[in-house]
């Protein structure tokens, strides 16, 4: 008596994967290899870079760390040595991935971050003031970092939308996306509230010092936009 055949049951670990499941088990792993070679926190070190105060601290305490450890080392030899690291493991970086940026454009896989060497002291803080229609006083709605007080303030904090407005705050002038995502937010807030007559987007840039540097200074103004309600209570913006 033999024994019926068939498709192995759910679960079944004897059973083999198919020829589609292996090449697409293959494929995600070489995606996951690009972005690791896009992400991993190599010391890609410019001048300008060590330019920054907080590097220059770290300059100072790395050249102490190595002095104590009997390393005998310069702040000027140190300095110099990182960047000839730093062009050399760029340059690999750059030689390993360029062949494959038109896979990663055609599949949008590129990574489109990287892991942080200092602090950034110079950040973009998310602010949005509007006013009542008629009147002259702004209130403030949301100043960044704050914590989420309705559904709009919760999507501002989300990842993928903080990723809208944080890039365009290290830039000299926002792309045309940021326009977008004011529209956005101005048609969110004129829907929710119809006694608001103005709203008003920026990206201040807030001063970020140490503890021995003093005081911080105020927020400057920066990439503000203002929508009246007239302005976006047409069509919503797409």
């Amino acid at each position: 008596m033999t024994e019926a055949t068939g498709p192995a049951p759910p679960g079944d670990v004897t059973a083999r994967p198919s020829a589609w499941a292996k090449v697409r088990a293959l494929l995600i792993f070489f995606v996951i290899c690009l972005q690791w070679a896009d992400a991993v926190p190599l010391p890609e070190l410019k001048k300008r870079d060590l330019e920054n105060p907080i590097a220059q601290a770290e300059l100072d305490r790395w050249t102490g760390v190595l002095n104590g450890l009997g390393v005998s080392i310069g702040r000027e030899e140190l300095l110099e040595r990182a960047l000839v690291v730093g062009d050399a493991t760029r340059s690999a970086r750059r030689a390993v991935l360029r062949p494959w940026a038109p896979f990663r454009r055609l599949t949008g896989t590129g990574q489109g971050w990287g892991l942080f060497a200092y602090p950034d002291p110079f950040a973009g803080r998310l602010t949005i003031v509007e006013r009542l229609e008629g009147e002259d006083a702004w209130r403030d709605y949301y100043l960044a970092p704050a914590p989420a007080s309705d559904g709009l303030t919760a999507a501002l904090r989300y990842r993928r939308v903080r990723g809208v407005w944080d890039d365009a705050g290290d830039r000299p002038r926002p792309r045309k996306v940021y326009d977008h995502f004011v529209d956005w937010i101005a048609h969110r807030r004129f829907s929710a509230d119809p006694s608001l007559g103005a709203i008003e987007v920026r990206l201040d840039l807030h001063r970020v010092l140490r503890p021995d540097q003093g005081e911080e200074p105020p927020d400057k103004r920066r990439h503000a936009r203002m929508r009246e309600r007239a302005d976006v209570m047409g069509e919503p913006p797409s």
